[in-house]
């Protein structure tokens, strides 16, 4: 029941403009009631006065209006409040003037006057409201002041007077009070601004929980970074909105953070299967707030470590091969010769064979060992190409031309396999700077893995653009349809002799990342089983290649 009434009352409030202003028609129907009353209860010759009556009338009418006035239009009453406060006191005068003069109960309306004017217009204006009441009052009642009633005009007029000072000060104190409310109020927002302003322009995400879990602040840096906007998320269980979340491992540390077990906690390194950006690795720490001793939410700072893994990811990658390279190149010399004499005896025995009769299971067994001469002999080449640095024969290279060049050779076999082809050439792509015949074969090099992983009926695309970083440079993406690569596989398909193939060799792609770096670019996988492979090659332009 009574926050029913006050949610009605400030309902009121806000209608004419706010708790000071609603009082002054809550006033007038209590001085329209008191008058009433006063006359409903007076002696037979007082009710029976048409002037009393016609003057009561008039005051009921006039204050109907300037209460409606009030409620339809209270800015545009409000201004004409001098005229408002004659036609009070006018009234006000008549009434006591036709209701006994010195004897009327109804002198209770000039303190209250005087009071309003002090209360809403200063205490100079109610006093001088005072002062003049005074006189008008002492004017009307003073044929009818006798005996008793000199004492009792005197205070009558002392209170008017005190009512007005009184209330004029309590009315500055309340001014001077509110204003200062209003400042510490403007000084606390400016301060929460200036701590959101903070918060949002901080490189790291941050963002706070409440007790049971519940986002109420969600900073800038996690919107853009993870494209989540504040809106989408900030009243919602954070669990619920980042259900991936919740079978990290760090979610457990989380939990116990919101029931207060810990007062804070830091995980590093943590791979996160972020809403809408793809597995992203971050550092998260957590620390707990308190309201006096119970817990009331955490908050937490997220910083996105996912380039600087990469970065040192693909550093180790670098070294691993520039070690392997070295290996590689000394094993590759070793291997040659004896694999040429192998290759080479086993031939000339199966020429032999066609003139001297052996038996099927020898010409078989020289078959096989042939064979796999020659699987080793393109092992130790591709050991060679591996481990060898690019000849220099850098220039211009139209990616697009490359491509096409490119298609001439595996086309066929594509489609002869029942795979569709798709490309997609930017007709305005900017050259790149490099080794065209290294560049092609590590588009060979995609195209034919990604052959090998798909089915037939299946869909393989190669697209050109200009890429947004580095500026100038250029983009090439090779995806297919395939069956995709396991999670636990896809950190080392760049690591040599690692393949999924049976007749692989496992260097394709070693080779193919160690020419794409040379050229100053870099390499992104993205996959998931089921879901196809896409590889995403950047290169400079030609104009940062030529300053290289």
């Amino acid at each position: 029941m009574t926050e029913t009434l006050t949610r009605m009352f400030d309902r009121l409030a806000l209608h004419v403009g706010g708790a000071r202003v609603l009082a002054l028609p809550l006033l007038r129907t209590l001085a329209v009631l008191a008058a009433l009353a006063w006359l409903l209860l007076a002696p037979a010759p007082f009710q029976e006065s048409q002037a009393l009556l016609l003057a009561t009338l008039g005051f009921l009418v006039y204050s109907t209006a300037v209460e409606a006035a009030l409620w339809t239009r209270p800015a545009a009453t409000l201004r004409l409040n001098f005229y408002v406060l004659l036609l009070d006191q006018l009234f006000a005068l008549v009434l006591i003037a036709l209701t006994g003069g010195a004897r009327s109960g109804l002198y209770l309306a000039l303190p209250l006057i005087a009071a309003l004017q002090s209360y809403y217009y200063g205490i100079r204006r109610g006093v001088a409201v005072a002062c003049v009441s005074a006189a008008a009052y002492l004017a009307v009642v003073w044929p009818t002041i006798v005996g008793l009633e000199i004492p009792n005009v005197a205070m009558r007029l002392i209170v008017l007077l005190g009512t007005a000072v009184s209330v004029g000060v309590l009315a500055e104190i309340e001014q001077r009070e509110r204003l200062r409310g209003a400042t510490l109020s403007a000084e606390i927002l400016d301060r929460e601004r200036f701590i959101q302003s903070v918060v949002d322009n901080l490189s790291e995400g941050v963002f706070a929980l409440d007790a049971d879990g519940r986002i109420v602040a969600w900073n800038r840096a996690m919107e853009t970074r993870y494209d989540v906007p504040a809106a989408e998320v900030t009243g919602r269980r954070y669990f619920e909105c980042f259900p991936a979340a919740a079978r990290e491992p760090w979610s457990q540390s989380l939990g116990r953070l919101l029931r207060g077990e810990i007062e804070e906690f830091a995980e590093e390194g943590v791979d996160h299967q972020s809403l809408r950006t793809g597995m992203v690795v971050q550092n998260i720490k957590g620390r707990l707030l308190r309201e006096g001793a119970r817990p009331a939410g955490a908050v937490l700072l997220v910083e996105d470590i996912t380039e600087r893994v990469g970065i040192e990811r693909a550093a180790r990658q670098a070294e691993k091969l520039a070690a392997l390279g070295t290996l590689a190149a000394g094993l590759a010399h070793e291997l040659n010769n004896p694999i040429g004499v192998i290759s080479t005896r086993a031939e000339l025995m199966q020429l032999d064979a066609e003139t001297r009769p052996l038996p099927a299971d020898v010409r078989e067994d020289l078959h096989v060992i042939h064979r796999h001469a020659q699987r080793v002999a393109r092992i130790a080449q591709g050991l060679l190409s591996f481990s060898r640095h690019s000849s220099g024969a850098h220039g211009r290279v139209d990616l697009n031309r490359l491509v096409d060049e490119t298609l001439l050779l595996i086309e066929k076999q594509i489609v002869r396999d029942g795979i569709a082809l798709r490309r997609a050439l930017a007709p305005t792509l900017p050259p790149v700077w490099g080794d065209a015949n290294a560049l092609q074969q590590v588009v060979m090099n995609l195209l034919t893995n990604a052959r090998d992983a798909v089915r037939k009926g299946g869909e393989i695309a190669i697209e050109t653009a200009p890429a947004a970083e580095p500026p100038g440079g250029v983009r090439l993406v090779v995806r297919d349809t395939g069956p995709g690569i396991p999670p636990e596989d896809l950190p080392r398909i760049f690591d040599p002799f690692f393949t999924t193939k049976a007749e692989g060799t496992g260097l394709g792609l070693s080779i193919s990342y160690g020419i794409v770096r040379e050229h100053r670019g870099t390499v992104d996988v993205q996959s998931r089983p089921g879901e196809g492979t896409t590889f995403v090659l950047t290169f400079r332009g030609a104009g940062d290649g030529e300053l290289a």
